[in-house]
C-alpha cells in the first residue's frame, strides 16, 4: 500500500525531531522507500538521498542534516538529524510500509471470506485507533468503533444516531447537499469529521464518517478513509445494501404498506402472513401515527424514524406513508400488560424528536389495519386541538369529540364507542357476570342506585358491590359530565335499549 506524506511525518516525528518541507511538485501518494540514483527514473517513491543536497526535480525526498536544507519549490523533503541512524530509519520505515500493507491484506480477507461491514470497522479501529462509523441513509449505525467515552455525537448511541443530531443536521438546509459530494471531504458538527458517501443503483445510500485528525498534527486519515471506503464499495456492490432486512420484516412492511393504501386482505393473503411471521388473527394490536415537527425535512426524517422505532420496541412493523411513519405494534409479542411502560417509552420518543404521535385504541384482526389507522389520525386531530401540550394522543380519549363531529362516521359502533363498555362486555362473556347490564340500569334510572337494584331484581348493597367492582375494572369517573355522555352514546350505539331490557330478564 502506498502512503502519504502526512502518514511518514505522523509516525516519525514522535522518534525524531524531523523536518518537513512541503513543495510543489510532491506525490500525493508515495511507494516504499528507494535509495535515490541519480539519472534513473524512481517517481512515485519516497527517495532516500545519501548526502544532503536535493535534486532539483519533483519528488518526496528523504535525506540526514543538521544544517539547512533548501531544496528546489518543486521537491518536497523529510530532514532528520545527521546522528540518526540511516539503517534504522530506513527498516522503520520499512516497518511502517509493513503495518499498512497488513491492515490492506487484512480487509480484503474480510472481503474474500464475505464477512460483514463490522468486520471492516472492527478490523480499522484496531489497527489505527481512530473512531470510526458506518452509517446507512437512515441514520442507522452499520458499525461503529470508539472508546465507550467518545466525545463525538455522531459515534454516541448504539445502533443509530441519537435524536438530538439527527434532529440539528436534517433541519440544516445545506443537508441535502452533503448527500452529492464525492470523495472525501470534511464536516463540522460538534467536532470536525471526515466523510465518504456511497452511491448505489445511482442513489446516495450511506456514508463512512471519521474523526478528523488534529489540525497540528495530521496523521493521514484521509488516505485511510480513501482506502477502506475502496473495500467498502466492494462489500457493497457485493451485498447491494448496507442493511439485511429479515424475510418476516419485508412481509410485514408488504402488508402494512398494502393496507393503508386501502387494500382489504384476503383471507389467502392473512394466513400466508400468520404462516411466514407468527403475527395472528387473535393477537392484540396497536396502530401509531408520527408526525414530525415542520422544520424538519420530511423526505429525510421518516425512513430515519422507521427503522428507528422497529429497534426500539420489539414486535414493531413501521413503514413509511404519505411522508410520514405509521407503526403497528403488535402487543401481544411486545407484551399486553406492558401498554403503559409502551406509552411512557412512546413520550420519551416524540418528546426528543419533536414530533407528535397519534394512538389507536388496541383492537384485534388484521383485516381492518386501514380503519385504525384512521383512528390514530383522529387522536391527532382532536388532541392538538385539545391538548396541544402532550406528546401523544390516544383515540380513547377523544371518542366523545369524534361522536359529536362525525357520529360513528367510517367506524363500527364498536370501534367509537367508550372502551369501558367493550371492557364490560368482555369480562361478563368470560366470567359469567352482568357487569354491563348493571351499568346501563344505573344510567337508564338517572343514577338512582336504589330503583336500577329494584329493575334488576337484586339487593341494593348486591347492586354496590357490583358498581364498586365495575369502578375497579374500568376506572370510570361518573362524576364527569363528559363521561357520562360518551356513555350514553356508546349504550345508545352497542345496543338497542329495549332489546338490552329484554335480556336482563332471561
Amino acid at each position: 500500500m502506498k502512503l502519504n506524506s502526512d502518514i511518514i511525518n505522523y509516525h516519525f516525528a514522535r522518534k525524531y525531531p524531523i523536518q518537513y518541507i512541503p513543495g510543489s511538485g510532491s506525490e500525493s501518494e508515495l511507494g516504499r522507500p528507494l535509495y535515490y540514483h541519480p539519472g534513473t527514473k524512481q517517481t512515485a517513491h519516497l527517495l532516500l538521498l545519501r548526502k544532503p543536497d536535493v535534486p532539483d526535480l519533483p519528488g518526496t525526498f528523504l535525506c540526514f542534516s543538521d544544517g539547512p536544507v533548501r531544496p528546489s519549490p518543486q521537491a518536497s523533503v523529510f530532514v532528520f538529524p545527521e546522528q540518526a541512524d540511516r539503517e534504522d530509519v530506513y527498516n522503520a520505515l520499512q516497518e511502517l510500509y509493513d503495518y499498512y500493507d497488513e491492515w490492506e491484506n487484512t480487509c480484503m480477507q474480510i472481503v474474500e471470506k464475505f464477512q460483514d461491514f463490522r468486520s471492516l470497522i472492527r478490523c480499522t479501529y484496531q489497527y489505527f485507533r481512530i473512531p470510526l462509523c458506518l452509517l446507512d441513509n437512515q441514520f442507522n449505525i452499520i458499525a461503529s468503533e470508539h472508546t465507550p467515552d467518545s466525545p463525538y455525537a455522531l459515534f454516541s448511541d448504539a445502533g443509530q444516531i441519537n435524536l438530538d443530531t439527527v434532529n440539528d443536521i436534517i433541519s440544516n438546509p445545506h443537508f441535502r447537499d452533503l448527500e452529492t459530494r464525492g470523495g472525501v471531504f470534511e464536516f463540522d458538527y460538534d467536532r470536525n469529521y471526515l466523510l465518504y458517501n456511497f452511491r448505489f443503483g445511482g442513489r446516495y445510500c450511506g456514508r463512512l464518517v471519521m474523526a478528523a485528525d488534529p489540525p497540528r498534527h495530521p496523521d493521514g486519515r484521509k488516505l485511510i478513509l480513501e482506502r477502506l471506503a475502496e473495500v467498502v464499495q466492494i462489500l457493497l456492490q457485493r451485498f447491494g445494501s448496507f442493511q439485511f432486512t429479515s424475510s418476516v420484516q419485508t412481509f410485514l412492511h408488504s402488508f402494512l404498506s398494502d393496507s393503508l393504501a386501502g387494500k382489504i386482505p384476503h383471507t389467502r393473503e392473512i394466513h400466508r402472513l400468520m404462516q411466514n411471521t407468527g403475527w395472528q388473527e387473535e393477537h392484540s394490536y396497536l396502530m401509531v401515527l408520527f408526525l414530525p415537527e415542520h422544520r424538519l425535512k420530511r423526505d429525510l426524517y421518516p425512513p430515519y424514524l422507521v427503522s428507528q422505532v422497529e429497534e426500539r420496541w420489539r414486535g414493531a412493523c413501521a413503514v413509511e406513508y404519505e411522508g410520514n411513519a405509521a407503526m403497528l405494534l403488535n402487543l401481544t409479542l411486545y407484551g399486553a400488560d406492558k401498554l403503559t411502560e409502551f406509552y411512557q417509552s412512546l413520550a420519551y420518543l416524540v418528546r426528543d424528536g419533536l414530533m407528535v404521535a397519534g394512538c389507536s385504541r388496541p383492537f384485534t384482526g388484521l383485516r381492518e389495519l386501514g380503519l385504525y389507522f384512521r383512528q390514530a389520525l383522529y387522536a391527532l386531530e382532536f388532541g392538538r386541538k385539545k391538548d396541544s401540550t402532550r406528546w401523544y394522543f390516544r383515540f380513547n380519549d377523544y371518542g366523545l369529540e369524534y361522536l359529536l363531529s362525525y357520529g360513528t362516521g367510517i367506524f363500527k359502533p364498536e370501534q367509537v364507542c367508550h372502551p369501558a363498555l367493550l371492557t364490560l362486555r368482555e369480562h361478563d362473556q368470560q366470567r359469567q357476570t352482568s357487569y354491563y347490564a348493571t351499568l346501563y340500569m344505573y344510567f337508564q334510572q338517572q343514577f338512582n342506585m336504589s330503583r336500577a337494584a329494584e329493575k334488576l331484581y337484586i339487593h341494593r348493597s348486591t347492586f354496590i358491590n357490583r358498581m364498586e367492582r365495575i369502578q375497579e375494572l374500568t376506572h370510570l369517573n361518573l362524576e364527569d359530565y363528559d363521561t357520562r355522555l360518551y356513555l350514553e352514546l356508546s349504550f345508545r350505539l352497542l345496543r338497542d335499549p329495549e332489546e338490552l331490557t329484554s335480556q336482563f330478564y332471561v
